[in-house]
């Protein structure tokens, strides 16, 4: 939460309550449930602790709460296996430089490939189509957007259509965040009518 704290006067209740709104109106539905970090500085418990659907944690450095957000997605998924269907995960954690954004990508894609629903957030102001890394569509927020329940980004623009033969040259001239140093992101095909969804923030 250091990275994406909640706007002044936006309660926790009514924050969860938009995240679902805005990830419904997209087409998936179920639970809402939030696993946040932040350091012992900055984040503060009490906000949170009234919430059942937060389970804050205090975790000092910034690395180690980046691999502390991947740990728990990959074991809250594998507890929820026997529950059968989809899982979503949100993932809200700025890029991290090198190797450690490369090791988040790669394990976002392996629960693509597993038919997970991926999803991301990205800070406001840098959300421009060309930043995207992967030529498939991915459904992404900006913070703003999400904390008070608007549409996603509309990334269209970014990718080739399918239509025609044209679709290599349509792409000419994009730039992809691997390129720019955007902020990080995740390919996705959205499937939708997911059975539950979970959402994580750093």
């Amino acid at each position: 939460m250091d990275d994406f704290p909640l706007p002044p006067g936006l309660d926790v209740d009514q924050f969860v309550k938009n995240v679902e709104l805005a990830i419904s109106n997209a087409g998936a539905l179920g639970e809402v449930e939030f696993f946040a970090y932040g350091s012992s500085d900055s984040f503060d418990y009490g906000r949170y602790l009234e919430s059942m659907s937060f389970t804050p944690a205090k975790v000092v450095g910034k690395r180690s709460r980046f691999y502390r957000l991947v740990h728990r997605m990959l074991n809250w998924v594998h507890k929820r296996q026997q529950y059968g269907g989809k899982k979503n995960l949100l993932v809200i954690a700025k890029a991290m430089p090198g190797e450690d954004n490369i090791n988040l990508i790669s394990f976002l894609d392996e629960m693509i490939d597993r038919d997970h629903n991926v999803f991301t957030v990205v800070p406001d102001g840098c959300c421009l189509p060309e930043n995207f890394d992967y030529p498939e569509p991915i459904l992404a927020w900006e913070w703003l957007a999400l904390c008070y329940g608007r549409e996603s980004i509309d990334l269209s623009s970014a990718y080739p259509t399918s239509d025609g033969d044209d679709s290599g040259s349509s792409s000419q001239g994009v730039k992809r965040a691997s390129e720019t140093d955007a902020a990080g992101s995740a390919k996705n095909v959205f499937k939708k009518k997911p059975t539950l969804r979970s959402s994580y923030s750093r």
